[in-house]
C-alpha cells in the first residue's frame, strides 16, 4: 500500500502502560480496548480530518491526530477514560508535531512527529509521565507547551474515578451542561460540580483552550498529498 504523506504538521502521541507486568492480562487488555474506543471519540470531533489508534509491545500504543489542536484536549481525555474504568491504571505519553508519512498501519509510518514522539518518551524521566516533544516552531514555544503538559499531568494524576468520568463528559468539544452530565450519571448536579471542582477541572479546561488557540496561531490546517 502507497505511503500517505501529510505536509503539514500532525501529532503523534506515544505511550506505555505503567507497570504493565503487575496487571491480569485481561485488566492490560482492557485498557487497550479502552484507548481504541477513545480513539473513536476524538474522531467524532469537529475538525480532526484523521484519527488512528495501534497497539504495540504489548504494553505500548500510538495515537495519530491530523489536527494537532486537539492534542493536549485528548491527552486529558484518554486519562479520563482510563482512569474511570481502571482507577489504579496509569499510562505515560508523549506528544509531537510534525510532518508524517502514513502506511498501512501506525508501525510502518515514519516522519519527525513520530520518530520526536518517541525520543520524548524515551526520555522521560522518573518524576513526570507527559512530556511534549517539540514541533510548534520555536523552543521557546516548544518549552512553553512541555511545561504545560507537565502541570496538566501533575494536575490530574491524582484523579478519582469518578473524577476522571466527569471531567471526561465535560472535557469534550461543545461538551454537555452539568445538569446533563447529572442526568446522565444519576446524580445531583451538585455532586457533578464537586467532583469537576476537585478534578481542577476549570484550570485544565482553560490550560486546553489556550494551548489550541496558540496552536490554531502557528499551525497550518492539515495538508495531504
Amino acid at each position: 500500500m502507497a505511503m500517505t504523506a501529510n505536509t503539514t504538521p500532525v501529532c503523534v502521541l506515544t505511550g506505555d502502560i505503567v507497570r504493565s507486568g503487575a496487571l491480569s492480562a485481561e485488566t492490560l487488555d482492557g485498557v487497550m480496548a479502552g484507548i481504541e474506543a477513545f480513539s473513536g471519540v476524538v474522531a467524532a470531533w469537529p475538525g480532526a480530518p484523521d484519527v488512528r489508534e495501534e497497539r504495540f509491545r504489548g504494553d505500548g500504543w500510538q495515537l495519530y491526530l491530523g489536527a494537532p489542536r486537539w492534542t493536549l484536549r485528548a491527552a486529558l481525555g484518554l486519562r479520563a477514560a482510563i482512569r474511570s474504568r481502571h482507577p489504579s491504571v496509569e499510562t505515560r505519553l508523549a506528544a509531537a508535531f510534525g510532518p508524517a508519512r502514513l502506511g498501512a498501519r501506525l508501525a510502518a509510518s515514519s516522519g519527525a512527529a513520530f520518530e520526536a514522539s518517541g525520543r520524548a518518551l524515551e526520555g522521560l524521566g522518573t518524576r513526570r509521565l507527559w512530556r511534549f516533544g517539540g514541533g510548534l516552531g520555536s523552543v521557546a514555544l516548544d518549552d512553553l507547551a512541555d511545561g504545560l503538559f507537565a502541570v496538566c499531568d501533575r494536575c490530574s494524576q491524582g484523579w478519582t474515578g469518578r473524577q476522571a468520568e466527569v471531567f471526561g463528559r465535560l472535557a469534550v468539544p461543545d461538551a454537555p451542561a452539568m445538569i446533563d452530565v447529572a442526568a446522565a450519571l444519576e446524580v445531583a448536579p451538585q455532586t457533578v460540580h464537586a467532583h469537576f471542582e476537585r478534578a481542577d477541572g476549570h484550570a485544565l479546561l482553560d490550560a486546553v483552550a489556550r494551548f489550541e488557540a496558540a496552536v490554531d496561531s502557528v499551525v497550518p490546517g492539515p495538508s495531504v498529498e
